[in-house]
């Protein structure tokens, strides 16, 4: 016979760290960025305050951790969007949609990124990825906004650059910001009004220069 000694399994993390930053952004919500402490996280999350520390760094690499998951979220979508195959029209409407879904769906994430800019935290940080990620998170963007904007138009001059993102991300960003900043959900009703507006400021029949 045979002795197998019990499997062991890997301790898991006592807090989690989409916990931890969860509560980081109710905090937030709730009582405004000054509210928004070690101690303050500590007590709405129940993580230790070294436990914080040791996980984040600081104060300021925490909240900037839940900005730029709240970005790589929206973002994924967005760009998946962007590549699709077929026609650049049906897929700039396609992306611009993914931006007012992600607002109804994680409508937390979506007005944290209404309420807090990258250059509110990019001076902030002392965690060298954190500063990288904060440096560098829109270049995947604006590849893929110029991309599609060579699909467009045949060329990607500046004219045609502004014309895309105000298409597939101005527009529906105005759409959802003010009931976001107002602690609200985007009403789904405006969901095939903004799809209409998209499609007709990407084919707007006037020469862009």
């Amino acid at each position: 016979m045979y002795y197998y000694p019990p499997l062991t399994m890997a301790r898991p993390s006592t807090h989690d760290t989409d916990a931890i930053l969860d509560a980081t952004r109710a905090v937030l919500f709730d009582g405004g960025a000054g509210a928004v402490t070690i101690k303050a996280i500590a007590g709405a999350s129940g993580a230790p305050v070294g436990t914080l520390y040791h996980r984040f760094g600081s104060r300021d690499d925490l909240v900037a951790r839940l900005w730029l998951r709240a970005v790589h979220r929206s973002q994924q979508q967005f760009l998946a969007a962007l590549a699709a195959p077929g026609d650049p029209i049906d897929a700039g409407v396609a992306a611009a949609l993914t931006l007012f879904d992600f607002a109804r769906e994680h409508p937390g994430d979506a007005r944290l990124l209404t309420a807090l800019r990258r250059e509110d935290l990019a001076a902030a940080p002392r965690d060298p990825n954190v500063l990288q990620q904060l440096e560098t998170l829109n270049d995947p963007l604006r590849a893929a906004l110029k991309t599609l904007t060579q699909r467009l138009y045949g060329r990607a001059t500046k004219p045609h650059l502004e014309r895309t993102a105000l298409a597939c991300v101005d527009l529906p960003y105005g759409a959802i910001r003010r009931t976001l900043i107002g602690g609200q959900t985007p009403s789904p009703a405006l969901r095939a009004p903004l799809a209409r507006a998209v499609r007709a400021a990407l084919t707007d029949d006037q020469e862009t220069p």
